[in-house]
């Protein structure tokens, strides 16, 4: 059953559950096939006292206050129904995937784990990489017309923050072995700046500088002359990239023309240097993230208590508007200021524990989660950033000693 569960976990970190559905070769949608089977699986192929201390996990606790102001505030939302029931529904999704990958990681062998980060890895990226090249099948109209195509994450940012976040969880298991890790990284550059995601970019440049600086260890380094000599190494290193990916995006301009219309065709423009200042500015606040900030930022302020749960998500409550593309964002118009504040206090305590078990790539990972939460509102419902954030929960919570009890462990022996 491990297996079975390893090939679920990897179908939902390269979304490759949703493609499969997409195109008709599994007949359900994955919450209502998949999931369940892997929720099932999961409860059979491990006990539920050997799960119970993940309940105490920072993690499981903030979902759970989640969902449980979802329910409360269900009563005086505007939302539809149905769009309750779907909020509802997500986050109890949310809390059991939560549980069972948790222990998956942490109680399977590194050589499985490492297979279902590295296939799910491969298969998210390689499926950007072959819609560029060849095109996937048309799953719709929409997605068929699309200039910037996502592989099976649909949306290139969607699919972008999917492949940082795994190769983040690769370096994690590979990052002593020196090729291996130049691989994954060398993926990573290529299949997030074919989605032409600027978070993504932003993103992949940030592990490659913090990942430069500390060489790769897993744990913090603190030797000052091999920092300054990684300094270095990371400027000659940026420059090579900087090079790489001009030349990169003059042969997607030469050869897909397809990806110098809309947006896709701009960010090509300010690579190769032929952007126009205009199109920059107006690209940020002309009917896009920021508008939906300023309009939804003023309907918290004069409800900073909340609107209910699923407000920014159904169209007919909210007057026809996009959902917040943003979650501290969301949290704050849905469930209020308390939400947003627990969430920022989560994020916080994340940082802490990198520092605290000595694991630099925990940290990596804590920051750049507290950066996700500003490019979407459905961070926690994206099963890719659910998979990995249940990856290093698990290097923190190994067994149930060092979670009923982490005051007295010895820095050193967390990685244990």
């Amino acid at each position: 059953m491990k297996y079975l569960l390893g090939l679920l976990l990897v179908l939902f970190a390269s979304y490759a559950d949703i493609f499969l559905f997409r195109v008709n070769v599994v007949p359900l949608e994955p919450s209502m096939f998949l999931i369940p089977l892997f929720i099932v699986i999961g409860f059979l192929k491990y006990s539920i006292t050997d799960m119970y201390d993940i309940l105490k996990s920072h993690t499981f606790r903030f979902f759970a206050f989640i969902t449980l102001l979802t329910i409360l505030y269900s009563v005086f939302t505007k939302a539809s129904e149905e769009v309750i029931i779907t909020e509802i529904s997500l986050n109890f999704i949310t809390l059991l995937l939560y549980i069972i990958a948790v222990h998956f990681f942490r109680t399977e062998s590194k050589p499985l784990v490492t297979t279902v980060i590295i296939v799910g890895l491969l298969l998210c990226g390689g499926s950007v990489v072959y819609d560029l090249m060849f095109g996937l099948p048309n799953q719709s109209l929409k997605l068929a017309q699309s200039v910037r195509k996502g592989g099976f994450g649909e949306n290139p940012n969607q699919a972008a923050s999917g492949i940082k976040f795994l190769a983040l969880c690769a370096l994690v298991l590979i990052w002593n072995k020196k090729y291996a890790r130049f691989f994954v990284l060398t993926f990573l550059l290529i299949t997030v700046f074919v989605t032409f995601s600027r978070s993504g970019l932003v993103s992949v440049f940030f592990i490659l500088a913090l990942g430069a600086i500390n060489n790769w260890s897993n744990q913090f380094q603190k030797d000052p002359v091999a920092m300054i000599l990684s300094f270095f190494k990371l400027i000659v290193l940026f420059i090579f990239i900087a090079i790489s990916l001009v030349v990169l995006a003059n042969v997607i301009r030469a050869n897909f023309p397809q990806f110098t219309r809309g947006e896709a065709g701009k960010r090509l423009d300010l690579l190769t240097g032929q952007s126009e200042a205009s199109n920059i500015s107006s690209d940020a606040i002309e009917g896009g993230r920021g508008t939906l900030l300023l309009e939804y930022f003023d309907e918290f302020k004069q409800n900073p208590l909340g609107l209910g749960t699923g407000y920014s998500s159904d169209k007919k409550a909210n007057g026809g508007k996009l959902n917040t593309h943003n979650y501290y964002l969301y949290l704050a118009v849905n469930l209020g200021f308390l939400a947003l504040l627990l969430y920022i206090i989560f994020n916080a305590y994340n940082i802490r524990l990198a520092f605290k078990h000595n694991q630099f790539y925990y940290l990596i990972f804590a920051l750049l989660f507290f950066l996700e939460g500003f490019f979407t509102h459905s961070i926690f419902h994206e099963r890719s950033i659910l998979v990995c954030l249940a990856f290093f929960d698990s290097q923190i919570y190994k067994t149930q000693i060092k979670l009923i009890n982490p005051i007295n462990l010895v820095p050193n022996q967390t990685n244990a």
